[in-house]
């Protein structure tokens, strides 16, 4: 990529120096130059070529290492804002579960002084029947120390009714009124303190049931604000994660346009007029439409190759696209709006469903690695480093269409267009949709 950009700008370049060279400015007729100063000519030119494609290499790694840091911070930001959506949502249920502690307690509460109310009125029938039975044992005592009626009175003395009893055996007809009232007292009495214990029982079960209630609810509370808690400290924390990520994307972003200036301050301005892009963009489609892609071995791949194929003739632009399409990027694609090489690769395999960082060191480690050139396949994405043993260098990416072909989005002044996949700076692939 930055070879062939350096092959034409420094062929300009050494032409210049030597046009306006002042010692063959001040001789008439310099003669024709030996074979040593040819020797020495064309390795001044190849080191200044390597000079600048060097230079480029670097300012498009550090663009690289800005695009990774900035899709981190903006991971960063998307999890702090679902951190804190989650912390809102834990807050909203732990007040719920607040609310229902406090219901099932006012509950329990009321159930509890329903119970007690029971209890005490248990204990008043109880002891209007302790009273009425003291009555029945007086009288039963008393027909046994007179002598009268004491069949009758041994009868009701151990009936578990006496009303009942004297009933079934005509007995009321034996026995005075006064008889007769302590009697019934006692059967009304005994009934009334029976339905009280009965009510008091089920009031006591009632009362249990809401404490229960009550209790689960508080430890649902307690449940609820510590997940609250642990929420609001991870929205904390993201959100502090995300600042740290801006400042490190800021800071790679500053190291990025130094290195940028200095490839402009020794190639010049490499942006190129409108007509000028249109041009290139018109030669490259029509380059493209002579272009046969070999068979694509999956629907993500021929997707990607599809969309690849459409953006042909697209500018290049620091820094730009996303999975939406060309975007205005940074530096030297402030004003463009296109895509750089991660920035193309990301969009057309997002069209494929493959969702990739804008950084060609996160899109080399997704899907399958492939070490040999030999071993692509259509749809694969072909990355290129300054050291090709080691990818922390890797400064360029492309999709590998089949044929030896690639499409790629080179560099500055240059749009997305179809280029030879046989390049010495070569280090390997990827096979997105393989794992």
């Amino acid at each position: 990529m930055p070879n062939r950009r350096a092959a034409r700008s420094f062929a300009v370049v050494s032409a210049a120096v030597l046009l306006m060279s002042p010692c063959l400015a001040a001789t008439a007729d310099p003669g024709h130059p030996t074979p040593a100063e040819l020797r020495a000519a064309q390795t001044k030119v190849a080191a200044a070529k390597q000079h600048v494609a060097t230079l480029q290499a670097r300012a498009e790694r550090a663009a690289e290492a800005y695009n990774g840091l900035l899709a981190r911070a903006q991971q960063a930001a998307r999890a702090a804002q679902a951190a804190q959506v989650a912390a809102a949502r834990a807050q909203v249920a732990y007040n719920q579960a607040q609310g229902v502690a406090v219901g099932a307690q006012a509950a329990a509460d009321q159930a509890n002084a329903s119970a007690q109310r029971a209890l005490a009125a248990q204990q008043r029938a109880q002891d209007v029947a302790d009273a009425a039975q003291l009555a029945m044992n007086r009288m039963a005592a008393g027909a046994f120390q007179t002598g009268g009626q004491l069949g009758m009175a041994a009868q009701l003395f151990v009936a578990s009714d006496p009303l009942e009893l004297a009933n079934g055996r005509n007995l009321m007809n034996q026995v005075g009124a006064y008889q007769q009232k302590i009697i019934i007292s006692l059967h009304v009495a005994r009934n009334l303190a029976l339905r009280a214990t009965e009510q008091a029982t089920a009031q006591q079960a009632t009362a249990q049931a809401a404490v229960q209630r009550a209790t689960a609810a508080l430890a649902a509370t307690a449940t609820a604000k510590a997940t609250a808690d642990s929420a609001t400290a991870a929205a904390t924390a993201a959100a502090r994660t995300t600042r740290a990520r801006l400042h490190e994307a800021g800071v790679a972003k500053a190291a990025a346009m130094v290195l940028v200036n200095q490839a402009e301050a020794v190639l010049g301005s490499a942006v190129r007029s409108a007509t000028s892009l249109q041009q290139a963009a018109a030669a490259a489609r029509s380059a493209a439409g002579h272009v046969t892609s070999g068979q694509a071995p999956s629907d993500a791949a021929a997707t990607a190759i599809r969309w690849a194929f459409q953006e042909i003739g697209i500018p290049y632009s620091w820094g730009g696209g996303d999975e939406n399409g060309p975007t205005r990027g940074f530096a030297q694609g402030a004003n463009t709006v296109g895509f750089d090489c991660s920035g193309l690769t990301l969009f057309i395999y997002g069209k494929a469903g493959i969702h990739l960082l804008h950084y060609t060191g996160d899109q080399w480690n997704v899907g399958r690695r492939i070490s040999s050139r030999a071993d692509l396949q259509p749809g694969d994405l072909m990355f290129f480093a300054d050291d090709t043993s080691n990818a922390a260098t890797i400064h360029h990416v492309s999709i590998y269409i089949g044929n030896d072909k690639m499409i790629e989005a080179p560099q500055t002044g240059d749009v997305v267009k179809v280029s030879s996949a046989v390049r010495s700076d070569f280090i390997g692939g990827t096979r997105p949709w393989q794992s």
